[in-house]
């Protein structure tokens, strides 16, 4: 009995989200509800922070032109919200969700003017959560990748009110304005810009030959151009990543072939899952096509024609680069920006008389399903990996360790850590001390010459148990401090949450 009692509360939950795609404004408030639900999980599961989480945490302390070979944008966003809720996970999450929220009302928008109808475009722009990479990945940890996503889809958004009339000066302005912002997200937004520019072109190039356009241009530049200043005075900090883009193929056409695999596995992996789902329920092979002839195909949306045209460029321009560089790694986060509005364009481009009431009710509950799957798979992770002898970030002990640093050692000018990740779990519990890391360009030698006290270095214990790694002593070198170890380093051990026999040894040492 209380098995069927549990089911039928299921199917009405299901039931009534799903019919809230038949209300006016009902999709938005459905998507806003989901990342509203995805920030409370977040804030349950609490514990310590995943990598980017932490990075933040670390980047956020101070506010600089440049951090590290990542664009500063995102820290940019997060420093004001962390100086509202404080530095932990509800002013992280927080973030993240409100992004994401963007990312699929913009989407939404430009469903709008692709021609799909408010319920359409609202089964659109909820689909993206059956994207790997923003339904999973970007909820576990991602950050400079959610943020080029949103701003590529309010980019996609504007090219496309640009398209259907609104072209003065002022939509010009803002298009620069988003391409500035998105330089400043994630550098892969320049291919989005490349990819828009060829489709607009070939679509439409009266748009792109305007005085208003070197405005754009100019606007964009003037955006980015701080950071450029501070990447050209610290070119190494800024450069420090880019061996990730090559294949390692020994010759030309063994890194072309290995790059041409990595690509095909990014495509695969990003839109298996959509695909799969959109086809296995719409079968819209089970009709034939009509055919797009020159007499009928003007009365295609210009959107729709916009987004068929980005589609098939984006792989030519991968390839392309391929060719030139001689060889790059794909991985499939790259290619959200680039491909985020894959849901939209098979929405767009499938007769909406094909899309029956019996299987876009089915699409629905496909949809609130993942949305209950996601949150709980999120919440599993946390309290079920243990089970199993697993440990994931969010079980970091990082208060434990940071609370006991504080006590035994005393005081201390600054704490350089060998990691962004045990650093920025131990900064929001070690007061208001600076916390370094070698991946991080902070002024540190001013500081620690304007102080007496010593300077605090913490690492892994477990994986250098008789001194600190030599990375971390290189930084201090190169960061002109003057300072020696002082007596041997001590160590301090706490579990990890929801663990019995696993723990997390820090070590530590004075260095003066």
């Amino acid at each position: 009995m209380m098995w069927q009692n549990l089911r039928l509360r299921a199917r009405r939950l299901i039931e009534s989200l799903y019919r809230r795609f038949n209300v006016p404004g009902g999709a938005l408030g459905l998507i806003a509800g989901y990342f509203i639900v995805q920030w409370l999980v977040r804030i349950i599961i609490g514990g310590g922070l995943e990598l980017d989480e932490a990075e933040q945490v670390i980047f956020a302390q101070r506010l600089q032109a440049g951090y590290s070979p990542d664009p500063p944008l995102y820290t940019w966003l997060q420093i004001p919200l962390f100086a509202l809720f404080g530095e932990g996970v509800p002013a992280l999450s927080l973030l993240k969700n409100l992004l994401l929220f963007t990312t699929c009302a913009s989407s939404y928008f430009s469903a709008r003017h692709c021609g799909l109808s408010p319920e359409h475009a609202g089964l659109a722009a909820l689909s993206l959560i059956l994207l790997p990479q923003i339904g999973w990945e970007s909820q576990r940890d991602l950050t400079h990748s959610v943020l080029v996503t949103t701003m590529a889809s309010l980019t996609l958004w504007a090219v496309l009110c640009l398209l259907r009339g609104a072209q003065g000066v002022g939509q010009y302005l803002l298009l620069g304005l988003l391409a500035g912002l998105g330089m400043l997200s994630k550098f892969n937004y320049g291919l989005l810009v490349l990819v828009v520019v060829i489709a607009l072109g070939s679509l439409r190039p009266g748009l792109l030959f305007r005085p208003a356009m070197l405005a754009a241009l100019l606007v964009g530049l003037a955006i980015v151009s701080p950071y450029l200043v501070w990447a050209a005075d610290h070119l190494a900090t800024a450069t420090a990543t880019s061996y990730k883009l090559k294949t390692g193929g020994e010759d030309y056409w063994g890194g072309v072939l290995q790059g041409l695999g990595s690509l095909a596995k990014a495509y695969l992996a990003f839109s298996g899952l959509f695909l799969v789902a959109f086809m296995a329920v719409f079968m819209p092979w089970r009709t034939a096509w009509p055919v797009v002839t020159s007499a009928n195909r003007e009365a295609h949306p210009i959107g729709l024609r916009f987004l068929k045209r980005l589609f098939l460029i984006t792989p030519v321009v991968m390839v392309a680069y391929l060719l030139v560089s001689g060889g790059t790694v794909y991985r499939d986060r790259w290619l959200l920006p680039l491909l985020f509005f894959l849901p939209l364009l098979c929405f767009a481009s499938v007769p909406e008389h094909w899309l029956d009431e019996r299987r876009k009710t089915l699409f629905k509950k496909v949809l609130v399903v993942v949305m209950l799957i996601l949150p709980a798979g999120l919440l599993a992770r946390n309290y079920l990996y243990p089970l199993y002898g697993t440990v994931v970030k969010p079980h970091f002990p990082g208060v434990g360790l940071a609370r006991e640093l504080v006590a035994r050692a005393g005081e201390f000018s600054i704490v350089i850590a060998e990691s962004s990740f045990i650093g920025g779990n131990l900064k929001p519990y070690l007061g208001a001390r600076l916390v370094d890391t070698p991946t991080v360009d902070f002024p540190i030698k001013a500081i620690v010459e304007g102080t007496d006290k010593p300077v605090l270095l913490i690492w892994n214990g477990g994986d250098y148990p008789d001194g600190p790694p030599d990375e971390l002593v290189t930084h201090i070198r190169r960061a002109g401090l003057t300072v020696a170890p002082v007596g041997e380093p001590a160590t301090l051990e706490k579990r990890y949450r929801f663990s019995d026999d696993q723990s997390f040894v820090l070590a530590w040492q004075f260095w003066k």
